[in-house]
């Protein structure tokens, strides 16, 4: 089984008192969502997975429609900042973040509505290993977030629970997983940014996902 974990696009930015904050994509970000679904339609997935929150949502939405398939949710692969009821995107953090960053800096977690770290890994770990237990399909999308795969990431090359990847809005990593093997294929593929695909070579030329040869 092939799984293409894939950050979502730029998001807008929420700042709330009363509610989660749980913002949709910016114009950027809708557009980094197309020019993925341009990329990956030609590849034979047969199962789409996402976490709840709109971010991932939406941007894995064009490439359900575009393949006529179904968006399962899994609550466990959303971030650390799950129940903050604000987000700011990555980059904005340390200039706009304020109070909230401070919070951030001084792993205040509770104040401010994240989880610990450690429970974040122990939850996407699980939600890990349940979907290599069920195995859903061949060829699996999951539409996540930056930190959901770094620790992803961090399990399977054994790092430490403090491993920090970067990863492109967007980005695309790529695991192998069967009986034998769980495996990293590949990091923060973003050429659908900047290139259009309009057929698959190679190893899945003919919609057939095989073992990586390593």
């Amino acid at each position: 089984m092939q799984i293409a974990f894939i950050r979502h696009g730029q998001p807008e930015r929420e700042w709330n008192t009363d509610k989660v904050a749980d913002p949709g994509l910016s114009e950027l970000g809708k557009w980094q969502a197309e020019r993925l679904a341009d990329w990956l339609e030609h590849e034979p997935f047969d199962h789409i997975i996402s976490s709840t929150k709109r971010r991932a949502i939406e941007t894995i939405e064009p490439l359900a429609a575009r393949l006529g398939k179904g968006i399962e949710l899994e609550e466990d692969f959303t971030e650390i900042d799950r129940n903050s009821k604000v987000y700011l995107p990555t980059e904005l953090l340390a200039t706009e973040g304020g109070e909230y960053y401070e919070a951030i800096r001084a792993q205040d977690y509770a104040a401010i509505g994240w989880d610990t770290p450690e429970e974040f890994h122990k939850r996407v770990v699980a939600a890990f290993e349940r979907l290599c237990e069920a195995r859903p399909g061949q060829h699996i999308a999951v539409a996540c977030h930056g930190g959901v795969i770094n620790r992803v990431v961090s399990e399977l090359v054994m790092a430490s629970e403090r491993i920090h990847l970067q990863v492109s809005y967007t980005g695309i990593c790529r695991v192998w997983v069967d009986d034998d093997r769980r495996m990293l294929m590949s990091m923060n593929d973003t050429a659908h940014c900047c290139a259009t695909r309009t057929e698959v070579t190679g190893s899945m030329r003919d919609g057939i996902v095989v073992a990586p040869q390593y």
